[in-house]
């Protein structure tokens, strides 16, 4: 074989490269009180407007084909700011609302050990595979957003996807697409208005970067 066929070879087989940017929504009063909450109605504050309008202002140079949203107004309010400045119309997709805290709902963790301080203790002994009452433990969460992780790549194959949703679900496809352990799950911090990018082909994922902040 020639020097010349040599260099033409391709080290690796070519394959459609779909772009999730994840962007948790901006902040909520919930999010500052610390509360688990999976509320659909919570809504952005002044500084969760601001948050998202600092997103529209990033995201147009990374091109975005697709726009995705869910129902949880925040997300949905959130996902609306990028679409005035992009021209994007948002796509409703299901399957990907925050981790399912059942009974928890809109408490907090300190509020929880103080006032059910055994329910707590049960579950705190392991808090990934152990479940809120009425809930779903983090290792159903990460097996539920893995399923359909894969159907949205699937649908959206090849394109780069503004994906507007929740913290919890960001660390769910971070885990997902880096292998690791769900124990790792609470070690990755995503702020409100971050944006996390993460790159899927049919044999590997990259994670190109974690909760960058166009507002600051």
């Amino acid at each position: 074989m020639s020097s010349a066929s040599k260099d033409s070879e391709k080290l690796h087989p070519e394959e459609a490269i779909t772009s999730l940017l994840l962007i948790r929504h901006g902040h909520t009063e919930a999010t500052e009180a610390g509360l688990l909450y999976t509320d659909p109605e919570a809504r952005l504050t002044e500084k969760g407007v601001d948050q998202a309008q600092a997103i529209s202002k990033w995201i147009p140079k990374h091109n975005p084909q697709v726009l995705i949203a869910n129902t949880a107004q925040r997300v949905q309010a959130t996902a609306d700011i990028i679409s005035e400045a992009t021209g994007m119309v948002p796509i409703i997709c299901q399957g990907f609302d925050e981790w399912r805290v059942g009974e928890w709902e809109g408490r907090t963790y300190l509020d929880i050990k103080k006032n059910d301080p055994d329910i707590y203790a049960d579950w705190s002994k392991d808090p990934i595979t152990n479940r809120p009452p009425g809930g779903e433990s983090i290792e159903d969460l990460c097996e539920r957003i893995r399923d359909n992780l894969l159907a949205l790549v699937k649908t959206h194959e090849g394109k780069t996807v503004a994906f507007v949703t929740h913290a919890g679900i960001i660390r769910a496809i971070l885990v997902n697409a880096l292998g690791m352990s769900v124990h790792n799950f609470w070690r990755l911090s995503v702020p409100t208005g971050s944006v996390s990018r993460v790159d899927f082909s049919a044999n590997f994922a990259t994670v190109h970067f974690v909760s960058l902040r166009p507002d600051l």
